[in-house]
């Protein structure tokens, strides 16, 4: 059975993947005519419609997939906020961006959620992961300074 690499509009390529993967991830929306994909044993990207054994799996447009995508809304600027908020200030908001962020890039990655908002949620999610972080290591700091005066009690 041949298999597939599918390069996304950001240049991640997925694969292998088989022929009928590539009919769902058209259902999904993540791939169209124009995608580029190319054999797992080639270099060579081309549109997907270049590949007859892959035309005659043209999919089935679903009823919320006729007028357009049908995404759910991204976060992004929430996480961005949140993230950007945990390392000011309020490093819960930092854990919150962190998780938020990373389900919703996962979300992004599995075709569900609108893929606009990928570099702000991934944004929000690093400001996220960097607020943890500087707290961890400024308590750690913290309680290093107070190792020796509860050593003398």
């Amino acid at each position: 059975m041949q298999k597939f690499y599918f390069k996304s509009n950001d240049g991640e390529e997925y694969g292998p993947i088989s022929a009928s993967d590539v009919r769902e991830w058209q259902n999904q929306g993540r791939m169209n005519n124009e995608s580029l994909v190319r054999y797992s044993n080639s270099r060579d990207w081309k549109p997907l419609s270049d590949f007859s054994e892959l035309n005659s799996l043209t999919p089935t447009p679903t009823p919320t997939q006729q007028g357009g995508q049908d995404f759910q809304p991204h976060r992004g600027s929430m996480i961005l906020t949140f993230g950007i908020i945990g390392v000011a200030c309020c490093f819960p908001f930092g854990i919150a961006a962190w998780v938020m962020g990373h389900s919703d890039i996962k979300s992004i990655d599995s075709g569900v959620m609108d893929p606009s908002g990928r570099s702000m949620t991934n944004g929000g999610k690093i400001c996220g992961i960097i607020s943890v972080i500087i707290t961890v290591l400024s308590c750690g700091l913290h309680a290093l300074r107070l190792l020796p005066a509860l050593s003398e009690m």
